[in-house]
């Protein structure tokens, strides 16, 4: 049985396209805004969230914040995805709970490697 992957992301062809690169290992949900995507964790409770940091509705570091004071889903990674490139924009995902932090454009290889990381992690 594969793992949950959920996308928070707007951008239909990022998201498709990490979809894509995910699906042979996990079993892959999408949202395409802040709020979606923080109801449909709490559903779904997913191994892995991909979150963009730009959302409408809920940015990513508000998701992140949420998902990280919801003890069902302690276990889950997430790695935040974002075009923001500045040092304090991954510092301060990392520290409201990201595991970690990708920066846009990305390859699949980066993406998996990523993936692979954390999924390592306790």
């Amino acid at each position: 049985m594969k793992k949950k992957a959920l996308i928070i992301e707007d951008e239909h062809n990022i998201a498709n396209a990490e979809a894509l690169i995910l699906s042979d290992k996990y079993d892959v949900f999408h949202a395409y805004d802040g709020e979606d995507g923080l109801k449909r964790a709490l559903e779904l409770k997913p191994h892995l969230i991909i979150l963009d940091l730009m959302l409408p509705k809920r940015n990513g570091y508000d998701i992140c914040f949420n998902l990280r004071q919801e003890k069902t889903l302690k276990g889950t990674k997430i790695v935040m995805v974002t075009a923001k490139n500045q040092q304090i924009d991954e510092d301060k995902g990392m520290f409201i709970g990201a595991d970690d932090y990708l920066i846009k454009p990305f390859s699949p290889e980066e993406l998996v490697h990523v993936v692979e990381q954390v999924m390592k992690k306790d």
